[in-house]
């Protein structure tokens, strides 16, 4: 008995080929949405912004969650300067304007939603020129 491939499993990923402006998007939401931990052989990477869950999202705490997102792409990603870094409050019912006692992630304390998220908004100047990346993390 011959064992054989069934020829609809590849032996290996199939990369299309991708723009150099998606590679950057592709390398900068690696960073933004990789938890420190979670990359066996690299367990420093990522952009930690756990000490938000279960924290009430005031102004201060988005300042260093806003600190914390500029640092770990200045680590991360050399070749790549923060421009700006905006962030915004998200529930399932749209984006909080201004920061407020909402805790983040905690859906019995959160009145307009069970759920909030960050939208980050990111200007940046690269080897490429200016670009401008948007990413909705789960703390």
């Amino acid at each position: 008995m011959s064992s054989r491939l069934d020829p609809a499993l590849p032996l290996s990923p199939i990369r299309a080929r991708l723009s150099p402006e998606e590679a950057l998007a592709g390398r900068i939401r690696a960073v933004l949405e990789t938890r420190p931990g979670r990359v066996p052989w690299r367990p420093e990477f990522g952009c930690d912004l756990s000490e938000l869950v279960g924290q009430p999202a005031t102004a201060e705490r988005l300042s260093r969650a806003r600190s914390t997102i500029e640092e770990a792409v200045r680590r991360w990603l050399p070749d790549v300067t923060v421009a700006r870094c905006e962030l915004r409050v998200v529930t399932r019912l749209g984006s909080v304007d201004r920061p407020r006692e909402v805790p983040l992630a905690e859906a019995a304390i959160i009145p307009l939603g069970v759920h909030a998220s960050l939208e980050v908004d990111l200007d940046l100047d690269t080897e490429l020129g200016p670009f401008a990346v948007q990413a909705l993390l789960s703390p």
